[in-house]
C-alpha cells in the first residue's frame, strides 16, 4: 500500500471552485466555492466565500460560509466568520464578533459515521457512491474496476 500523507490544498483569492470537493488533507480556501465539499480538515480565511453544504471532520470558518453543514468533530466561528445555514456538530466555539445564522443541532450518536465513512469523508471519495460488498475503503472513481 502506498504511503498515505495528507497534504495542504489551497483555493487561492481571486480564484473560484465550482462542482463537488473531495479533500484528503487540510484545505484552505482564501477565494470562493461553490458546490459540495466533503473533507477531513477546512479553514475558510478572512475574505473568503463559500457556498455549499458540506460534510467535514473539523472546520474554522473565517470567512462567509452559507450552507448546510456536519461537523463530526469541531466548528470553530471566529471574529471575522460569518455563518448562515444549519450546522450538525459535536462541539462549536464562536468567537466574539464572529456571526452564527441558523440553527445548531449536536451530533447524535445515531448520527455518527462508521469507521468506513469517516474514511470516505476524510479520504477524499464521494460517499454518494456505492460501495462494493467487503469494501473498507469505499469505492474510488478514480481506480478502474
Amino acid at each position: 500500500m502506498a504511503d498515505k500523507k495528507e497534504g495542504i490544498s489551497i483555493i487561492d483569492k481571486d480564484c473560484l471552485v465550482e462542482g463537488t470537493l473531495n479533500v484528503k488533507g487540510k484545505l484552505i480556501v482564501v477565494g470562493s466555492l461553490k458546490g459540495t465539499l466533503i473533507g477531513n480538515t477546512v479553514v475558510t480565511a478572512k475574505g473568503s466565500r463559500v457556498d455549499a453544504p458540506a460534510k467535514v471532520r473539523e472546520m474554522i470558518i473565517g470567512g462567509e460560509f452559507e450552507g448546510d453543514i456536519t461537523v463530526y468533530e469541531s466548528l470553530r466561528i471566529l471574529s471575522t466568520g460569518v455563518f448562515s445555514g444549519k450546522i450538525v456538530c459535536k462541539s462549536i466555539t464562536l468567537e466574539t464578533g464572529g456571526k452564527l445564522n441558523g440553527r445548531v443541532k449536536p451530533l447524535d450518536s445515531t448520527e455518527e459515521l462508521s469507521h468506513t465513512d469517516t474514511a470516505l469523508a476524510a479520504g477524499g471519495v464521494n460517499p454518494g457512491l456505492p460501495k462494493v460488498e467487503g469494501d473498507t475503503e469505499g469505492t474510488d472513481p478514480s481506480k478502474p474496476d
